[in-house]
């Protein structure tokens, strides 16, 4: 949480005072000589450009207010001067305490779940999924790259794009459900009696991506900083919609009439889970690599994991737990039947007038934590799918990003709670494949060994691996993958049978074929 004194975050400049330090694990930080290198051929690469030029120039310009620029490049080691790894999970903790993680707790009502089987399945699957991210955060300040950079070390240079193109898509699709969701509870607090409304969805999507878009635009520095801050009002929301709805027969109840929970349910829920957490391990490490490369592996860790635990799981309860009381509450049911916004309404300005809005005005701007973080990577995926693009610098691409998902959220507001299920459980599906495999690759292929990697091959296709074995671990996979996912467009035939197993068929496949793959490829290859 925030502390009382804001120490110095220093992320992107040197500290003449401070010392070198010279990590041993990390072999090609030994060698000065070699980050540097890394650092002016990409600058050559730059100035070799006309347009490129112009966009060094502005972002030069935009430097002396804290704009950063540096894009998809791994860090010089006199660029990794970050101290504070507690604030990366901070940024995590503020980017899920939000309005999203309350709707798929909701989800449960939809599958027809008990409350009991809500929680605990929230609390095993969620406490399980935030593992991954956290893991993986603690790559960044070792090796100084962006994720899909990383990415590239096991997927190769032209696979890597393959992956990009995934998380892209994945990172958009929360967006635009973040977007709509936070337009669709600003308009609840202008509804009438009539159920219109004086402020349309439209509006408040584009006032939630404005406010995201100018933290994103602006870079790490300011992200933390708004991260570190950022939660805390909407924590205090959270409880007094909590203490407001009180318990009771028509409040926060267990209901004499749920539903009993099925093994079909329960797993579809979990899929949901896991889609929700999971999808953040291919973006971590991109607010991580600052950080300096003796950051303590351990300490970053279980940072992250709190971050990640402590939203998710006890937000996503929270939903489950409303939408589970609401079985027996017509009014409930049908507030949350229109969006989580109308039910917020309901609750706190029901019984709070005006300070209730006000707080439901709180509630929807929650989300934009959630897509600052968001579109920051989004333009690296970008970068690292198109390598071309690459010395572009990083802030043109929020704009980008925001230029595609802003009018997708507002033509699709309307299948909000439809969109959130799909969504949601198929994110599960591909990014259980890319775990697998960068997990595989990293604690049984290269034995967690850090000097493994060579900064200096990121951007040289023939000294990565070729990426075969990462994309056909994936490929071979989906054979195990599509029998045993159950979505309304398609159910395969062990799903039928047992429920949705499509995110844990495809963890443990992708380590199982990816490892034999891989010895096989680097003999064939010898990289």
């Amino acid at each position: 949480m925030a502390s009382s004194t804001t120490p110095k975050l220093d992320l992107e400049q040197q500290d003449p005072s401070a010392p070198t330090i010279l990590p041993h694990h990390t072999d090609f930080k030994d060698d000065a000589d070699s980050t540097d290198s890394i650092v002016s051929d990409y600058k050559r690469t730059i100035q070799s450009n006309p347009l490129t030029r112009r966009f060094d120039t502005l972002a030069q310009k935009l430097a002396r207010f804290h704009v950063e620029s540096v894009s998809i490049r791994p860090l010089s080691r006199s660029e990794q001067t970050g101290t504070d790894w507690w604030s990366v999970g901070l940024i995590w903790f503020s980017c899920n305490v939000n309005v999203l993680s309350f709707s798929a707790g909701t989800l449960v009502s939809l599958l027809e779940m008990d409350m009991k089987s809500a929680l605990l399945t929230t609390l095993f699957v969620g406490g399980f999924c935030c593992l991954f991210p956290a893991y993986f955060t603690t790559f960044g300040p070792k090796l100084g790259m962006r994720q899909m950079i990383h990415c590239r070390y096991s997927f190769g240079y032209f696979g890597a794009s393959l992956i990009c193109v995934l998380n892209a898509a994945s990172m958009l699709g929360y967006c635009i459900l973040n977007s709509i969701v936070g337009g669709q509870t600003l308009s609840a607090v202008s509804s009438r009696g009539d159920g219109s409304s004086t402020l349309t969805p439209d509006v408040g999507i584009v006032v939630a991506a404005a406010i995201a878009l100018v933290v994103s635009f602006s870079g790490i520095r300011v992200l933390h900083y708004f991260e570190r801050f950022f939660w805390l009002p909407t924590l205090i929301c959270f409880l007094i919609l909590i203490g407001v709805a009180g318990t009771g027969p028509t409040a926060l109840h267990v209901a004499p009439n749920q539903p009993t929970a099925t093994a079909a349910s329960i797993l579809g829920f979990a899929a949901i889970i896991a889609g929700f957490i999971i999808s953040y391990s291919a973006l971590v490490s991109d607010v991580s690599h600052y950080l300096r490369p003796s950051t303590s592996s351990h300490k970053l860790f279980w940072s992250v994991y709190a971050g990640f635990f402590l939203s998710c799981v006890p937000f996503i309860m929270i939903g489950a737990a409303f939408a589970c009381s609401s079985y027996d509450n017509p009014a409930w049911s049908e507030a949350l039947s229109v969006s989580s916004g109308q039910f917020f309404q309901l609750i706190l300005a029901g019984k709070l007038g005006n300070f209730g809005r006000f707080l439901v005005v709180l509630l929807a701007l929650s989300v934009c934590g959630n897509i600052s973080a968001t579109i920051y990577s989004i333009g690296l995926n970008f970068q690292t799918m198109l390598p071309f693009l690459g010395p572009i610098p990083r802030f043109v691409w929020p704009l980008f990003a925001t230029a595609i998902f802003l009018p997708l959220a507002i033509v699709g507001h309307d299948k909000f709670y439809e969109t959130l299920t799909d969504f949601t459980s198929v994110l599960g599906y591909w990014a259980s494949l890319y775990v697998g495999v960068v997990f595989a690759d990293h604690v049984i292929v290269r034995r967690r060994d850090f000097d493994s990697y060579n900064a200096k091959d990121w951007n040289q296709w023939g000294r990565l691996p070729p990426g075969i074995a990462a994309l056909g671990a994936c490929a071979i996979s989906l054979a195990v993958v599509v029998p045993s996912i159950s979505q309304v467009w398609f159910t395969g035939p062990i799903a039928a049978r047992s429920g949705d197993l499509g995110f844990e068929t495809g963890l443990v496949a992708s380590v199982v074929v990816y490892v034999p793959l891989r010895m096989l490829e680097k003999k064939v290859f010898g990289r």
